[in-house]
């Protein structure tokens, strides 16, 4: 990030608190799909089947390492509070903004906050092939 900003710098005019919808909408647009999900385990990683099992180890080695990430760059991660956030009516980019205005202060780039979420999203339904129609369905 510091290297684009140092590239670019001068060409910005914003400032974007969301990386990850960023990264993977435009640069792993591919994963948004079940077919490339599927491709992506099978054929890159070499697991099949693709089950709820390997999804969550997945996902779980991910966490590990957003929040080893976070422990040794000493970067806040927390679920937001939707109640405090609430009363003081804040949204959470006024949350954070203290944080990355200290970066700020320090002439320093990147990460400073990591709110975590659970997202509802498109679900990927897994199942063997044998469970699969073998013969086509009939027509009247």
């Amino acid at each position: 990030m510091e290297t684009f900003h140092k590239l670019f710098g001068s060409l910005l005019g914003f400032v974007y608190h969301c990386f990850d919808r960023i990264v993977i909408q435009g640069y792993l647009p591919l994963l948004t799909r079940p077919a490339h999900i599927v491709h992506f385990f099978r054929d890159v990683h070499d697991v099949s089947p693709l089950t709820k099992d390997v999804l969550a180890k997945r996902t779980q080695a991910y966490q590990q390492w957003v929040e080893a990430f976070a422990r040794n760059h000493r970067i806040p991660i927390e679920w937001p509070d939707a109640d405090a956030l609430k009363t003081k009516k804040l949204k959470k980019e006024d949350y954070v903004r203290p944080y990355g205005q200290r970066m700020a202060r320090q002439q320093r780039f990147g990460v400073y906050f990591i709110f975590k979420s659970l997202e509802q999203g498109r679900s990927l339904a897994s199942t063997s092939r044998s469970s699969r129609r073998t013969t086509p369905p009939t027509g009247s």
